[in-house]
């Protein structure tokens, strides 16, 4: 939220894609290394995504993890219960690491250095980053949300708009009304 009012604030005088935030980077990440993990592979050959809200109602698209270039989840079953115990595991884990150092600056320091590298050499990769998603999957309102984005020296390049089944895009759209819910009260005031 803090990212579009920002956004609503600059106005048209800085271009879009240029105000963005870390969005589901990190939990992005957390994800591929616990499936590298459990399959005992390095994360870097996990491949895969969580849009929507960084928090709760954040969206794991199954569909689109690849290990290899081998989906990770079968397309006709779709996610086990297994998988969505995963997804719970990243949505907590950030709690987890808080009960017991007291803080997780270290996790969010190492994902911001990641965005900023890429930023600083015009990378041009694909993250998961909070940015306007208006237009995409047919949301109509001003809200961010992570979605996959090629990155370079001038922010956000574009979306990548990658396909989801129903339940993910069900997910998504969720998120999206969670987000506007909580933005509505003070869109208008800004």
């Amino acid at each position: 939220i803090h990212r579009n009012i920002a956004a609503k604030i600059a106005g048209p005088s800085i271009p879009p894609g240029r105000i963005f935030g870390s969005g589901t980077c990190l939990d992005s990440s957390r994800l591929r290394s616990l499936i590298g993990r459990t399959l005992d592979i390095s994360g870097q050959s996990v491949h895969g995504y969580i849009i929507g809200e960084h928090g709760d109602s954040s969206v794991p698209v199954w569909s689109s993890v690849r290990i290899g270039g081998v989906p990770f989840v079968d397309p006709v079953e779709g996610p086990s219960a297994v998988h969505r115990a995963m997804h719970r595991d990243v949505v907590k884990s950030g709690l987890e690491v808080i009960k017991r150092k007291g803080y997780t600056n270290w996790s969010i320091g190492l994902a911001n250095a990641y965005i900023a590298e890429i930023v600083l050499n015009d990378g041009r990769s694909v993250v998961p980053l909070s940015t306007c998603v208006r237009g995409i999957h047919d949301i109509e309102k001003d809200v961010f949300l992570s979605y996959p984005c090629l990155l370079g020296a001038n922010g956000v390049r574009r979306l990548l708009c990658i396909p989801l089944t129903k339940d993910e895009e069900e997910g998504f759209l969720k998120s999206a009304d969670t987000v506007w819910d909580i933005q509505k009260g003070i869109w208008d005031e800004v």
